[in-house]
C-alpha cells in the first residue's frame, strides 16, 4: 500500500490503525492542522490553497504528513521497519503500549532487520593499523561494507517526542546519505532525569548489539539530537557511568561505559545550559524544577577532554532555545580540548530540522563532511 498527494487526508485517516500511529509519528496536534473544509480534498490541491498556522507554504505540512504516513506503513503493511521495545525484550512497541506509559513507550524504530548479513568492518583504529573482520551471520552470507549508524533524537522540551520533522525527515535524509538510521521515542514527563538518558543508553547498546543486522559498524555510531533532544544526547557522554550502574541495577545484566559511550555528537540548536538564558521548560520538564540539578545537568559544565567529537549548530534568530547554549558548549569543547566544529547561521528559527528553504540548509553537508 501507498498514498501519494492524490489522496486526501481523508483516505489516509480511513487505514487501519492510522490514526493511532500517526498520533506518535505526527502528533494529534498536526493532525488538527488540517481544517476540515480540506480534508476531503487531494493533498495536492488542499496545499495549494491553506496556509500553515506560522504563514508559510502549507506543503511544509503535506510533506510532513506524507513523510509520517509512510512511515506508518513501513511499519504496518511493508514492515520494512519495526518499533523495538527497549524495555521489554523481544516484543515490539504497539500504540497499545503507549497507552501504558512509562517504560512501555519507549521503542526504537529501526530499519529493515535482517539476520543473513555479512559485512565488513574495518578496525585498528587506535593502533593506527589497517585491519578488516568478517562479521558474518547466518548461512546465506552477502557481504558489505559496515555503513556508519546514527541514533536520532528529536526534541519537545522533554514534554513530547516530535517525529513529524525531526524524527522521520531527519531519518530518510541520513539513509540517503548512506548511513543506518534509527530514531528514538524516549520518556518525557512527568518522567524525570535520568529516564530520558536510560533509554538512550539501552538504544545505543541494542544497535551496537544487532549491527551485523543491520549492516551498521559498531565503532561508528553518532547521536543526532535536537533542541532538547539535543540536551538528551550531549548528556550521555557526561552522565555514562552512573547512567549504566542505574541500568545494571535494573535490567540485572551488566552493563559498561563503554557499551553507551557515542563515537560522535551532532547537536541542532540545542538545549545545552539550565543556567542563565536557559530553556526553563526543558529544565522544569527534565527534573520536576529541581533547583539541586541545575547546575549538575549544565552540560557546557560537564565536558571533559575524553568527550566525542562534536558538531553543533544553532540560529541566530532562534528566540526559543538561545543560540548562547550552543555557544558555550563551543567554548566548553575548546577548553577541554576536543575536536568540534561549530557553525551559526543567520534565519532559521527554532525547529528548522533540514532547514531546507532558509539559511541553515548547508549545516547537513557541513556535518558529514566533518564527522564523516
Amino acid at each position: 500500500m501507498y498514498f501519494t498527494r492524490y489522496h486526501s487526508f481523508n483516505d489516509i485517516m480511513e487505514y487501519p490503525d492510522m490514526e493511532e500511529y500517526l498520533r506518535i509519528f505526527f502528533s494529534e496536534n498536526n493532525l488538527n492542522l488540517f481544517p476540515k473544509e480540506i480534508r476531503s480534498m487531494p493533498l495536492a490541491l488542499a496545499e495549494q490553497i491553506s496556509v500553515s498556522p506560522w504563514d508559510g507554504l502549507f506543503t511544509e505540512v503535506t510533506n510532513q504528513f506524507l513523510d509520517a504516513v509512510q512511515t506508518v506503513l513501513d511499519i504496518t503493511d511493508s514492515r520494512r521497519r519495526r518499533c523495538v521495545s527497549l524495555w521489554e525484550e523481544g516484543t515490539d512497541w504497539t500504540p497499545e503500549q503507549e497507552k501504558k506509559g512509562g517504560k512501555a513507550s519507549v521503542f526504537l524504530l529501526t530499519p529493515e532487520y535482517k539476520r543473513n548479513v555479512g559485512f565488513t568492518c574495518r578496525q585498528g583504529a587506535d593502533t593506527g593499523k589497517s585491519t578488516e573482520q568478517i562479521h558474518e551471520f547466518g548461512t546465506d552470507v552477502k557481504r558489505r561494507a559496515a555503513r556508519p549508524a546514527v541514533i536520532i533524537c528529536p526534541g519537545g522540551a522533554y514534554e513530547r517526542v516530535c517525529f513529524s520533522g525531526e524524527g522521520s525527515p531527519v531519518m530518510n535524509y541520513m539513509e540517503a546519505k548512506g548511513y543506518v538510521a534509527f530514531v528514538l521515542k524516549y520518556r518525557t514527563a512527568p518522567e524525570r532525569y535520568p529516564a530520558p538518558q536510560e533509554d538512550l543508553a539501552l538504544a545505543l547498546k541494542y544497535v551496537r548489539e544487532h549491527a551485523g543486522e543491520y549492516g551498521a559498524d559498531p565503532r561508528n555510531v553518532m547521536l543526532m539530537g535536537f533542541s532538547a533532544g539535543g540536551h538528551l544526547c550531549a548528556s550521555l557522554p557526561c552522565f555514562c557511568r552512573e547512567i549504566v550502574e542505574n541500568l545494571s541495577k535494573k535490567t540485572g545484566k551488566k552493563i559498561s561505559p563503554e557499551d553507551v559511550r557515542p563515537d560522535k555528537l551532532c547537536l541542532g540548536y540545542p538545549v545545552i545550559t539550565f543556567g542563565a538564558e536557559c530553556h526553563e521548560g526543558s529544565f522544569q520538564a527534565l527534573t520536576g524544577g529541581k533547583e539541586s540539578m541545575r547546575e549538575a545537568l549544565s552540560i557546557e559544565k560537564c565536558v571533559t577532554k575524553d568527550y566525542p567529537a562534536t558538531f553543533l549548530w544553532a540560529c541566530e534568530d532562534d528566540t526559543c532555545v538561545p543560540v548562547s547554549n550552543t555557544l558555550k558548549m563551543g567554548e566548553a569543547l575548546k577548553a577541554a580540548g576536543v575536536r568540534y566544529k561549530l557553525c551559526t547561521y543567520p534565519s532559521g528559527g527554532h525547529g528548522c530540522y533540514l532547514a531546507f528553504g532558509n539559511s541553515a540548509y548547508s549545516w547537513t553537508e557541513e556535518m558529514i563532511q566533518f564527522l564523516g
